[in-house]
Formats: structure tokens, C-alpha cells, sequence
């Protein structure tokens, strides 16, 4: 790490002072390093803080880039208030993303769409973006690990804090997938209510278009929709029954004037790039072709004329490759 990015992270650490004070101190004396040197700001305790940081980090295998760093993502500096350093375990994908965001609490249906976006998108080559929460965000997690491709887990504390402890293990399978865990908290920050809004604005900034695919009318969701909107990303809204409770945030969204997603593929056309086809094994294509309905595995197997062990054997395995989703006691393919 340069002199230049150390300081940059001592002025991150330091309370009251963000990415304008940064560009005031840059624009005005060439380099932060010269503002340090003529006494503009006073960074020594801070200083001795961010090599700290850096130590840790290196011992966690985990990358620190500020502002000053030549990898800082550049669609960051065009949103307001940039975090002036951001810590990364694994890599931070390149290319198209997309944030498919939503509520904690969610239905079956929202789960299901959610997976099922995060798996497209993924096969796609478009990285999924979300905040790693309970609910909407951990099945668009899932659904990108599960169809092969990339996501990116922006969290609420410090990469090594993962919250909620019930997604650690989905916060492994991202990284080992070749997705990442971001955050602007520093090492060891544990989650707080108050650090959730401030992510959001790293979701839709990393993204080209904010997808909602369940909201309540009070969902925390609608802070990242706002964030989304003053980035000039687009955002769509899935459609859901006017009698959810899950949906009423969604279709509030929809009578604003959010795009409707009522076909999937519309987001890769919005996008610009071509799905993936479906590669179903030969062994499973007649079980796969009698799921484009939802079927209970007893109706499964009757429809399939094997037993009941077999026919769950067959869609444990079906659904372990991603080519069967779940709701309930019913089976249908992805």
C-alpha cells in the first residue's frame, strides 16, 4: 500500500471527515500527503490506526483499496459520498451487475423468484449484487452460487463479522465461488441497525439496474431504491398478489413508475447479454421436462412411473444442480 492509500485510510478512520474533505485537501494542496505535510489535517493517531488495519488485513486475506487505490471501483466516485476505503475478502467481479434486493421477511414465491434471478443472472455472466441478509437477499446469493457464476455480498460490519451468522456458510461458498464479501467498515466492526442504510448506497452504486422482487410498505428496501434513483439506475419491480402483505411495496413501487419484470429474460435484454441455455444432463431430461409445472413428489413419481425413493433421489440430485427449486412440497424446474 502506497503512502498515499495509507493516508487515505487514516482519513477514513478519522470521525467527521469523508470523501469531500478528501477532495478538498487533494484539490487544494495536490495530494493528501502534502496536506499532512503543511498541518491542513492532523492524521498521526489515525495513521497509526489505518497500519494497524492493514496488518490485520493482510493476516485475513483481506484487500484494502481506497480511493487512492488504482482497483477502486470508479462507478463508486460517481455517487455521492464514496466510501474513502473499502475492504474486500475474495474479488470484486468485473463486468455487467445487477442488485436483486428485498425484504427479511419474504414468501415462498419472493424466495423463488429470487433464487431463480440470481441463477439467471449468473449463467449470464452478470454478477449479483446483494446485502447478504435473511430473506430475498440470500436466495439471490444462493441462485448465483448455485448457477456457477459470480455475486457480491456488501455487508453491514466487517468482512471477518459476517451478519447474519446463519449466511456464514453462504459467505464462504460466495468466496470460494470467486465472488467477494465488501464493506467500508473497518476489521472487526460488528453489524449495527444504523450501518444498513450506508451499505445500500454500495449496492445500487456497484450496480447498472436494482432489481425489488419483494418489499413490505416500511421495508428498508425502499432506502437503496432512493439511493438507486439519484445514481440514475434503473430500477425494476416485481409484480406480486395484490392481497400480500409482501407485495405491497413492489406494486407501490410499479404505480411510481418502476419497471415491471414479468419475464425474467427482460433483464438480460435490458442488459444487453444472451442467457445461458439450460444444460440438463441426458439422464435427467425426461424427469426435468415433467416439472415446468409444480408437482408434489408423489405426483412426480406417478408422472415419472418410478417409486417414491427414487423419484426424491432424483430431485435431491436435480435440485442440488440447480435444475429444481423447492417451495413447500413442491418441485419445479428453474
Amino acid at each position: 500500500m502506497t503512502r498515499e492509500e495509507l493516508l487515505a485510510l487514516a482519513l477514513h478512520l478519522k470521525k467527521g471527515f469523508g470523501y469531500a474533505a478528501y477532495r478538498r485537501f487533494v484539490e487544494k494542496f495536490g495530494s493528501l500527503e502534502s496536506a499532512v505535510k503543511l498541518g491542513a489535517v492532523e492524521l498521526s493517531a489515525e495513521l497509526s490506526a489505518a497500519e494497524g488495519e492493514v496488518e490485520k488485513a493482510e493476516k485475513l486475506g483481506v484487500r484494502i483499496l481506497t480511493v487512492a487505490s488504482p482497483g477502486y471501483p470508479e462507478e463508486l466516485l460517481q455517487v455521492a459520498s464514496p466510501p474513502l476505503a473499502l475492504y474486500l475478502r475474495g474479488e470484486l467481479p468485473s463486468g455487467p451487475r445487477v442488485a436483486v434486493i428485498g425484504s427479511r421477511r419474504c414468501s415462498p414465491y419472493g424466495r423463488r423468484i429470487a433464487f431463480r434471478l440470481g441463477k439467471l443472472l449468473s449463467e449470464a455472466g452478470v454478477t449479483v449484487v446483494s446485502g447478504l441478509a435473511q430473506g430475498i437477499d440470500t436466495e439471490a446469493h444462493r441462485g448465483a452460487v448455485r448457477g456457477g457464476g459470480l455475486t457480491l455480498a456488501v455487508l453491514g460490519s466487517g468482512v471477518d463479522r459476517v451478519f447474519p451468522l446463519t449466511n456464514l456458510h453462504l459467505a464462504e461458498e460466495i468466496v470460494e465461488s470467486g465472488g467477494g464479501l465488501l464493506s467500508e467498515f473497518p476489521l472487526g466492526t460488528k453489524a449495527r441497525k444504523e450501518f444498513f442504510p450506508r451499505r445500500n448506497r454500495i449496492v445500487s452504486g456497484l450496480s447498472s439496474a436494482v432489481v425489488v422482487v419483494e418489499a413490505t410498505e416500511r421495508s428498508g428496501t425502499f432506502i437503496t431504491v432512493d439511493y438507486a434513483l439519484e445514481q440514475g439506475r434503473e430500477v425494476f419491480a416485481v409484480p406480486g398478489p395484490i392481497d400480500s402483505p409482501y407485495s405491497r411495496g413492489t406494486n407501490r413501487l410499479l404505480k411510481e413508475g418502476a419497471v415491471p419484470l414479468t419475464e425474467l429474460s427482460e433483464l438480460l435484454e435490458f442488459l444487453g447479454v444472451k442467457g445461458a441455455e439450460v444444460r440438463v444432463p441426458p439422464e435427467f431430461e425426461r424427469a426435468y421436462s415433467l416439472l415446468s409445472a409444480p408437482l408434489t413428489a408423489d405426483a412426480f413419481a406417478v408422472k415419472l412411473g418410478v417409486q417414491i425413493h427414487e423419484a426424491l433421489r432424483l430431485l435431491a440430485q436435480m435440485e442440488l444442480l440447480g435444475l429444481v427449486s423447492r417451495e413447500g412440497g413442491l418441485y419445479r424446474a428453474c
